[in-house]
């Protein structure tokens, strides 16, 4: 049965990074590590028959218990949406605040899953002959940038091996909920990036700052917002008009409050999910807000290969050892380990968790969207939010 699932709930601020392996996290790559999933042309076939048909009942009612197994009862709530073969299917339990009931098109924070769709723009250009994966980043940045790039190529900042240190630890997170409509620009952030140093490609190190450097080569290059880019490009399918990329475009009503919280948050954050400097602080790596049905097309459209070339997608999934759930590739790694074969992305940010990615094995496509503190139990952050789904399609 080939599948789409997003799913979304409720989340108090986490204490951890969105979506990404722990603060530090590093290793260093292994050659006879490389995943089976990655060693064979990405299964694009197996995700290019899905229906936007109703599922039958039977699987509907499957589909909807599993979700209600999510233990929401300490607020907020969860929103899925699952496509295959034989249709899809969306449904909602919880809340979406403090009043109102979830709808299937309430928008979510994704978090980290903005990285997949970043790597999908930054592969775009390689394919149209702008950038080369293993160009010097520093060859594709503002002359007057005065920043030590550390001799990484854009395959290594896609792939978090570039040598930078992460600003993330060191000044917006501590200053985002007390100054949560703080504008973050790039020079602010890049001067926060200690200025230690590991050999570029020597070491997987999972860090926000190379995200930020790809946007500005993708500003840099195009010569326009990273918004507008995406929208031309990784974003130019159908079904995209309610999945944005904050904070140039504006989420808009029904909307999911961080961690289920009352609707006059979203004032004090300007209007943005989580808020205004969460989108400036994490522009490239955080910043997209979405619901469940939109994401779930997006994801279905890049494993189909209507975005990138099934070549291009082979190169993006050719996961490397990795400190985190065993591997990390181009923008995605596998974010079901330990229950199924993957590739994905998962994300946290204060209020909200996030799941996506394209179980081959199963054949779906899956997207997980929270604003509910989930326990995982054995697996870190959000990573089993899609567990229960995936295991009712597979009992179908």
């Amino acid at each position: 049965m080939a599948l789409v699932v997003v799913l979304a709930a409720c989340s108090s601020a986490p204490s951890e990074r969105e979506g990404s392996p722990p603060a530090g996290s590093t290793v260093a790559p292994h050659p006879s590590r490389t995943s089976t999933a990655s060693a064979a042309a990405f299964p694009v076939g197996a995700f290019a028959a899905i229906s936007e048909d109703p599922v039958t009942e039977e699987l509907a009612a499957t589909l909807q218990a599993a979700l209600a197994t999510h233990d929401v009862a300490g607020g907020g709530g969860m929103s899925a949406t699952v496509m295959t073969a034989e249709g899809i299917w969306s449904g909602t339990t919880g809340k979406a605040d403090r009043v109102r009931d979830l709808q299937v098109d309430d928008q979510f924070a994704i978090a980290s899953i903005t990285k997949s769709v970043v790597a999908a723009q930054v592969v775009l250009m390689v394919e149209a002959g702008e950038l080369g994966l293993d160009d010097p980043v520093a060859d594709h940045l503002p002359a007057d940038l005065r920043f030590d790039t550390n001799e990484a190529t854009i395959r290594q900042l896609l792939g978090h091996r570039s040598g930078l240190p992460d600003y993330y630890e060191l000044g917006p997170l501590a200053k985002i909920e007390t100054d949560s409509q703080r504008v973050w620009t790039p020079t602010e952030l890049l001067k926060l990036v200690p200025t230690e140093r590991t050999p570029a490609g020597s070491t997987f190190s999972y860090a926000e700052t190379n995200y930020l450097l790809l946007k500005l080569v993708i500003e840099h290059r195009q010569g326009r917002p990273l918004a507008d880019v995406l929208r031309d490009g990784a974003l130019a399918i159908d079904g995209m008009e309610r999945l944005v990329h904050q904070p140039d475009e504006r989420p808009k009503e029904p909307m999911a409050m961080p961690a289920g919280e009352w609707p006059a948050v979203l004032e004090r954050r300007d209007g943005y999910l989580p808020s205004l400097a969460n989108a400036t602080a994490y522009n490239a790596s955080g910043a997209i807000a979405s619901d469940a049905l939109s994401l779930a097309r997006w994801w279905r459209a890049l494993c189909a290969g209507d975005i990138v070339t099934q070549a291009s997608l082979t190169e993006m999934s050719r996961f490397e050892p990795a400190a985190y759930l065993g591997s990390y590739g181009l923008g995605m790694y596998n974010p079901a380990d330990g229950y199924a074969q993957g590739f994905g992305h998962t994300g946290q940010l204060p209020g909200y968790m996030s799941w996506a990615g394209c179980l081959p094995e199963d054949e779906p496509v899956i997207v997980v969207l929270t604003n509910h503190e989930v326990d995982d139990g054995h697996l870190a952050w959000s990573h089993g939010l899609a567990r229960p789904l995936v295991e009712a399609l597979r009992s179908d």
